[in-house]
């Protein structure tokens, strides 16, 4: 997506922050395919959660798409912990955000 403005925010990389490689990014979508976010940063990843659409989340989180990636990145313990989250709306951004920060690395 030429031109996203919706990661520039949050990707201001850190020396702590846990990077995948260059097209291994997590790409938010919406349930009809439609792109909301990229992320190629664990903090990234982390501050999109706090912005986008609860729909996006949903759908990530149902299809376990989200901890799939963060296996990938080696954060297990986040992993582990997203898997056992079924809740929706703002409780699940909230149970996301929460997760991330109880076991990161």
């Amino acid at each position: 997506m030429a031109g996203n403005s919706f990661n520039t925010k949050h990707e201001k990389r850190q020396s702590n922050d846990i990077a995948a490689e260059s097209g291994k990014e997590f790409v938010f979508r919406l349930k009809d395919g439609k792109e909301v976010g990229r992320a190629g940063t664990l903090n990234g990843f982390e501050g999109l959660i706090r912005t986008l659409p609860i729909e996006s989340l949903e759908f990530h989180n149902a299809g376990k798409h989200f901890s799939a990636w963060l296996h990938y990145l080696k954060q297990d313990r986040i992993a582990n912990a997203f898997d056992r989250i079924d809740s929706k709306g703002e409780r699940l951004r909230h149970e996301l955000l929460e997760a991330i920060k109880l076991n990161k690395l």
